[in-house]
């Protein structure tokens, strides 16, 4: 079962000291940034898009509406690859920014630690305690140790690890699982690039690599025709094309930073191209789940030809609320960015909780069945999903993440104002 993975919050500070090449390096001014509006309700849609996936429903109802949102749910489980995708932008950009500071690796993994950590071991410290109380004995909860090590993405250990007998399921924190991976990684294959476009080209050869794995597992003969979970499903190089594009696109767009104010040209060239790859990527994972008779991740095709498409979709997005225009004012919207500021904390709980959501739907429309009992359920799940996420946000979590002040890091990209689009018209009395 899909879940989804949770943006992280790169604080936007200051950009570095450039040196023009004569002289002592003057410093940039570089007023600091607020959170980037847009992208803060990107990630907000990401995780509402998760959320309708598990509590969706609809394509059992008698009702055609409420089927034709059945589909909807079924698909609604990009908002994974939207994640993703966010995930590699953000962090990429905040990385090659700070390709050249002192104590780089030991400030990017404390930051990562402080991100992650507190509430993840809190989710595994509360599965474990409601395992005891149920009656499940201590050596019973070994499979726990799987996602203390964050294997639970691996061919077998995912079976394995779901076997723990909590009434409280872990069975989405596989994406967790998926984004530590790459950033184990990521972060010194970076720091190694001699430049920013060789750090683009590993980023893309990354991707090339994930399609060539989905392209050779999902063609071989034990898969063809198969319709259940896989053992590679959730495994890294299954997963994880969405987030080398999403790194691939912040390295590309460059620093709009610039002492000159130029910007690259794989910049320019993203600006023109985003929104087709957008409805290309979109309409070959849609014609796909067509021809497979589900939009739900489920055949071959669709991991070796949807999946990829999706991803590309997914990060050409990301430029799309970036420049003025409407998708920007959309997703400014204040609610749809609250909901992203709190998204990890949301990710977590909508499915650690989910036994108590159904009891209290059940309790509600005195079944545990039909149309009445999924509204139900779905309303009492978003609503107390919402009010523990923001106590754990303002109470738990970012008196922890105050602590990242202790390892500092550069701007990820300074979002401050948005890509402004010139008219044609104003381009040609400009030459």
């Amino acid at each position: 079962m899909a879940s989804d993975a949770r943006l992280k919050e790169e604080p936007l500070e200051t950009s570095p000291r450039r040196s023009t090449g004569a002289g002592p390096a003057a410093p940039t001014t570089v007023p600091k940034t607020r959170r980037d509006s847009a992208l803060d309700g990107l990630r907000g849609l990401a995780i509402l898009l998760v959320f309708i996936f598990h509590y969706g429903g609809g394509l059992q109802s008698t009702h055609p509406a409420q089927r034709l949102f059945g589909y909807f749910t079924q698909f609604s489980w990009c908002g994974v690859v939207l994640f993703f995708a966010l995930s590699g932008f953000l962090i990429t950009g905040s990385l090659w920014e700070t390709n050249r500071t002192l104590h780089r690796l030991r400030n990017f993994y404390a930051r990562r630690a402080l991100r992650i950590l507190p509430l993840y071991i809190t989710a595994l410290l509360a599965t474990a305690i409601a395992g005891l109380l149920t009656g499940a004995h201590l050596l019973q909860l070994k499979p726990l140790l799987v996602f203390v090590f964050f294997l639970q993405n691996f061919p077998h250990l995912s079976s394995y690890a779901l076997k723990t007998p909590s009434p409280l399921p872990l069975y989405h924190f596989w994406t967790l699982a998926v984004e530590e991976q790459f950033y184990l990684i990521w972060p010194v294959v970076i720091f190694l690039a001699h430049s920013r476009r060789h750090a683009l080209r590993l980023s893309i050869w990354f991707f090339g690599v994930c399609e060539f794995f989905l392209f050779s597992v999902y063609t071989m003969a034990p898969f063809v025709g198969a319709v259940t979970h896989h053992l590679y499903d959730y495994f890294l190089l299954t997963q994880g094309g969405a987030i080398a594009l999403g790194c691939a696109l912040s390295l590309a767009m460059g620093n709009r930073a610039s002492p000159t104010g130029r910007k690259p040209g794989t910049h320019r060239l993203i600006r023109k191209y985003a929104q087709p790859a957008f409805f290309i990527g979109l309409a070959i994972y849609l014609l796909a789940g067509i021809a497979c008779g589900t939009f739900y991740l489920a055949y071959p095709v669709q991991f070796w030809l949807g999946l990829p498409a999706l991803s590309i979709s997914a990060a050409a997005a990301i430029p799309l609320v970036l420049r003025t225009g409407l998708p920007r004012k959309i997703f400014s919207w204040a609610p749809l960015g609250w909901l992203g500021r709190i998204s990890y904390g949301f990710y977590v709980f909508h499915i650690l909780l989910e036994p108590l959501y159904d009891r209290l739907g059940a309790q509600i429309s005195h079944t545990n069945t039909g149309d009445y009992y999924h509204i139900d359920r779905a309303l009492v799940a978003f609503v107390l999903t919402c009010i523990v996420s923001v106590i754990s946000f303002y109470f738990f979590e970012m008196p922890i993440l105050s602590l990242k002040r202790f390892f500092p890091v550069n701007a990820s990209l300074p979002w401050g104002e948005p890509i402004v689009t010139t008219p044609r018209s104003h381009r040609r009395l400009s030459k």
